[in-house]
C-alpha cells in the first residue's frame, strides 16, 4: 500500500518543480517512488509485465519531453496513474489488443496473490474472501473507485481529478459499492475488511 499524506504530496511538489528545471535526477526520483504503484495499476488492465513497464518508460519519457509545456498538477500521483491508463489504451490499440479505449466497459480486474489467502485467521480469511468476490461482481467503475481510495490512498478529489468526473460522483460511486457490501457486512466491518484486503 503506498504511505500518502501532505508529505509524499509536498515531495512530489518539489520534485515536480525540478524536473521543470530540467533535473533527470528529479525525474528518476519521481519514477522510483510510483514505479510500484503503476505497475499494480496497470496490471489491473492487462496482465502483461512487459508490456505495462514498456508503458510506465513511455510515460516518463514522454514527460521528460513535455515538462515545459506540462502544468503542474494538483495531484502527482493521480496524473502518472491515468496518463498511464491512457497510454495502455493508446498501445493497445495501435498493437490491436483491443478496439476500444478504457472507457466504461474496460476489464479492470482486482485479483489478490495466492500467497494473500495464506493467513491464519481462517474466519478473516472466509470474510475477506466473500468481500474480494463481491467486489469482482461490482460494476467496473465502481471497482476502480474502490481500488483507488483503498490501495492507491488516493482522495475524493485526487480520484475525481484522475477519472474525470465529479468528487460528488466519486462519493455516490463509493456509496454504490458500500451498499452491496452492506448486504452482507456492517459498516465497520467493511472499511476493516477493505482495509485489510489491500495491505
Amino acid at each position: 500500500m503506498t504511505s500518502g499524506g501532505n508529505s509524499s504530496q509536498s515531495r512530489d511538489t518539489r520534485l515536480w518543480k525540478e524536473l521543470v528545471e530540467g533535473s533527470d535526477q528529479a525525474l528518476g526520483q519521481l519514477m522510483h517512488f510510483h514505479f510500484k504503484a503503476l505497475l499494480n495499476y496497470g496490471f489491473k488492465f492487462v496482465k502483461d509485465e512487459a508490456f505495462v513497464k514498456d508503458c510506465i518508460q513511455e510515460v516518463f519519457i514522454d514527460l521528460w519531453h513535455s515538462r515545459r509545456r506540462v502544468a503542474e498538477p494538483m495531484h502527482v500521483r493521480a496524473y502518472l496513474l491515468v496518463s498511464l491508463r491512457r497510454k495502455i489504451a493508446r498501445n493497445r490499440r495501435t498493437m490491436r489488443l483491443a478496439d476500444d479505449s478504457l472507457h466504461d466497459e474496460y476489464a479492470f480486474s482486482m485479483e489478490f496473490s495466492p500467497e494473500w489467502w495464506m493467513i491464519k485467521d481462517e474466519t478473516l480469511a472466509r470474510k475477506a474472501q466473500v468481500v474480494s468476490e463481491m467486489l469482482a461482481a461490482l460494476p467496473v467503475r465502481q471497482r476502480e473507485v474502490i481500488y483507488l481510495k483503498y490501495y492507491q490512498e488516493l482522495s475524493r478529489e485526487e480520484i475525481s481529478a484522475m477519472l474525470n468526473i465529479t468528487p460528488q460522483t466519486v462519493s455516490n460511486l463509493l456509496q454504490m459499492a458500500y451498499g452491496q457490501l452492506r448486504k452482507r457486512f456492517s459498516p465497520l466491518a467493511i472499511s476493516a475488511l477493505l482495509v485489510f484486503l489491500f495491505i
